[in-house]
C-alpha cells in the first residue's frame, strides 16, 4: 500500500505541497488541515485530497505529516504529530527558536520518527548542476532579496529569508564559519527586515550574505570563486553561469600584450549548467518519501535544519536590537 501523508497549513506553500504530494506515485492519500476549514476544503477539492476539520482527524488518518503552517507554529505541531507516533516534514526553519528546535530533533530521535527540514535550495537545479564542480569555495557571495509578504512576518529575515541560504553556505563550505559580523535594520516589522553578514572560515573561504524582505523586485543569486573558476547561480531561474581560463589563456594574453585586439570571450570559457528540469518541491517530498519507504535518514535532517539555526541565532545576536 502506498503513503498516507498529511499536511498542516493550507496557505500558499501548503497548497503547493497537496499539489505535488498528490502527484507522486509512492502516497495513496494527502490529506489536509487549517484553521481556516475553509480553505482546507477548498484546497482539497482542487486536488483530490481528504480534508479534515481537526489535527486528531489527520493524524488518525496518515501515516506522516508535512508542516507548513506559520513558523511560531512549528515546534507545537510538529511535536504532536510525532507524539502521534508520525514521521514529520517541516518547512524551513525548522521551528521559531533554537530550543523548540531541539525539542523537535530530541522527541524524533527518542521515537524513532523521520524528520526532514525544507531547505528546498539543496534540489535547486543550479545547485544540484555547479556542486560538483566547484570544489573548495574561496569567496562566496549571496543576495536574497524580496517584497514585503505577510508570510513569514512572524519571525526576522534571517529566519524567514537568509536561513534558505546559510543552510547552502553549510552544504558548499563544509563548515561553521570561525567569525561572524552582521548588521541589520527593521523597516516595517520588528524585527531585522534587511540584514548582511560576513562569515569567515578556518578554511580560507569568506561568505557576505544579505537578505532583505523589502525590495520591489525579487532575487536569489549565488556567486562562488573558487579554484575551478567563477560560478553565477540564478537560483529563481534554476541556471548557472560557470567562467573558467579558456585553453589558450596564456597564448591569447601575449597577444594581447602585443597590441592584438583579443575579446573576454577568447580568453574565458562560459559554459551555462541547468539541472534536470523537475520542480524542486517535487524532488524534495519525493525524497521524503523514499525516506519513509527505506526508513533511513532523509538528505535533510533535523540536525541540518538546527545547524542553520544556530548560525542565524549568531547572526541576529550580532545584529542585536532592530532598528528602524
Amino acid at each position: 500500500m502506498g503513503l498516507k501523508v498529511g499536511v498542516v497549513g493550507t496557505g500558499r506553500l501548503g497548497r503547493a505541497h497537496v499539489r505535488v504530494l498528490r502527484s507522486l506515485p509512492a502516497v495513496e492519500r494527502v490529506a489536509c488541515f487549517d484553521a481556516d476549514h475553509e480553505r482546507a476544503h477548498a484546497v482539497a477539492d482542487e486536488f483530490g485530497a481528504l480534508a479534515c476539520d481537526s489535527l486528531k482527524a489527520l493524524f488518525d488518518s496518515v501515516d506522516a505529516a508535512v508542516v507548513v503552517t506559520t513558523t511560531s507554529a512549528h515546534a507545537e505541531v510538529a511535536l504532536t504529530a510525532i507524539a502521534a507516533g508520525k514521521d514529520v516534514f517541516v518547512e524551513k526553519p525548522i521551528t521559531s527558536t533554537l530550543a523548540d528546535g531541539e525539542a523537535v530533533v530530541r522527541a524524533a530521535r527518542e521515537r524513532g520518527r523521520i524528520l526532514q527540514v525544507g531547505h528546498i535550495e539543496r534540489f535547486n537545479g543550479a545547485i544540484e548542476a555547479v556542486r560538483p564542480r566547484i570544489g573548495t569555495p574561496l569567496f562566496i557571495e549571496v543576495h536574497r532579496l524580496a517584497p514585503f509578504t505577510i508570510r513569514g512576518a512572524d519571525v526576522s529575515v534571517v529566519m524567514d529569508l537568509m536561513i534558505h541560504d546559510l543552510d547552502l553556505l553549510g552544504l558548499l563550505v563544509g563548515e561553521r564559519p570561525a567569525e561572524v559580523r552582521a548588521k541589520g535594520a527593521a523597516i516595517i516589522t520588528g524585527e531585522p527586515d534587511i540584514v548582511n553578514a560576513r562569515l569567515e572560515y578556518d578554511g580560507g573561504c569568506v561568505a557576505n550574505v544579505t537578505a532583505s524582505r523589502v525590495t520591489a523586485a525579487p532575487m536569489r543569486k549565488v556567486r562562488v570563486f573558487s579554484a575551478a573558476g567563477y560560478f553565477s547561480i540564478d537560483l529563481l531561474s534554476g541556471v548557472a553561469t560557470h567562467y573558467q581560463k579558456g585553453p589558450r589563456l596564456a597564448e591569447q594574453l601575449a597577444s594581447l600584450r602585443s597590441g592584438a585586439a583579443v575579446g573576454l570571450s577568447d580568453m574565458v570559457r562560459v559554459e551555462q549548467l541547468r539541472g534536470d528540469g523537475v520542480e524542486p518541491l517535487v524532488k524534495e517530498l519525493d525524497a521524503f518519501c523514499r525516506a519513509l519507504a527505506s526508513r533511513s535518514a532523509p538528505p535533510v535532517t533535523g540536525e541540518d535544519g538546527l545547524e542553520a539555526m544556530r548560525l542565524a541565532t549568531v547572526i541576529l545576536d550580532r545584529v542585536g536590537p532592530a532598528r528602524a
